[in-house]
């Protein structure tokens, strides 16, 4: 048997819209993974508390396309025992794909390309969400600051940020049925050339200000012009707890992919506590639950043994 981590991640980060990503450490997809005699090609099991809402379809559909492009009539099982929360933004379909690849490729010693190894788990994304996007499942597979410059093929830079930042995530708890899709369709397919003007000069601005350390960069830079404000509608707290998260102290705030979920650049010795208040001024007005947790930028998915 062996055991794939993968890390859950951040995509967007204000004006980077299926473009940029970052790995998170708060949590994990741990899978396990090993030969079976069972019946069927593929045998998903999910543990722990998310067990009862995450079905097995991103990790079949990846090992489906796999075993069926190899001519594999191996039978396997796979053992989901990881922590990321489902539906709330921090890439865990991405995150469960890339274990899954990454799990057959060990298993059955395949070569494959970090291209092929990226293209399958798009498989999973695609499963899920309608869209093969590939900014959570490159972050969660390589980990860091990702910039995404191409799709087809598949082209990133990873980057690093300041050793002095580190990040929060307010994991925001609302049941939405397929919500990445739902997301997703209300972003414009027209928007104006001022808006593009402005996502494009902010994540500029923002990329400069994580490597550098610079808390206005880093609070300019998180504003999106485009995606955020058509979401707004879907989660109607989330302008006013940014402005909130931002007067606490927070460098920077962004919807974590298409939320609800939210991500939070702090400086070194910001503690956690002014998020919390923040956090609570806002969602206990909505009656909405929640729970802020510390993370670091995660180094990428292993293969442990």
């Amino acid at each position: 048997m062996i055991t794939v981590i993968s890390c859950a991640s951040s995509a967007n980060l204000g004006p980077g819209y299926d473009s940029a990503s970052i790995a998170l450490n708060a949590f994990h997809e741990i899978l396990d993974a090993e030969f079976s005699h069972d019946n069927g090609s593929v045998k998903i099991t999910v543990m722990g508390k998310e067990g009862s809402r995450l079905t097995g379809t991103p990790q079949e559909a990846v090992a489906e396309a796999i075993l069926h492009d190899f001519g594999s009539e191996e039978h396997i099982k796979l053992v989901s025992r990881g922590n990321i929360p489902w539906g709330s933004g921090v890439g865990s379909s991405g995150a469960c794909s890339v274990a899954t690849v990454l799990a057959l490729k060990d298993l059955l010693s395949l070569n494959l390309s970090m291209e092929s190894m990226i293209n399958y788990a798009s498989i999973g994304e695609y499963t899920v969400t309608g869209t093969a996007h590939l900014d959570n499942v490159i972050a969660s597979l390589v980990g860091g600051l990702v910039i995404i410059e191409s799709l087809n093929p598949p082209i990133w830079h990873k980057l690093s940020i300041h050793p002095d930042l580190k990040l929060a995530v307010i994991n925001i708890h609302i049941e939405m049925a397929e919500k990445t899709k739902m997301c997703r369709a209300v972003v414009p397919e027209m928007i104006k050339l001022g808006s593009a003007i402005s996502n494009a000069r902010n994540l500029a601005m923002l990329i400069l200000g994580l490597k550098t350390y610079d808390p206005e960069m880093i609070k300019a830079g998180m504003n999106d012009a485009i995606v955020e404000p058509a979401r707004s509608a879907i989660y109607p707290f989330y302008p006013k707890l940014k402005e909130k998260l931002l007067a606490h102290g927070a460098m920077g705030v962004a919807l974590s992919g298409a939320g609800p979920s939210v991500l939070c650049v702090l400086g070194e010795d910001q503690p956690l506590d002014k998020i919390r208040i923040a956090a609570h001024e806002i969602l206990d007005l909505n009656k909405i639950p929640f729970e802020v947790i510390e993370s670091g930028v995660c180094g990428g998915a292993v293969v442990a043994r």
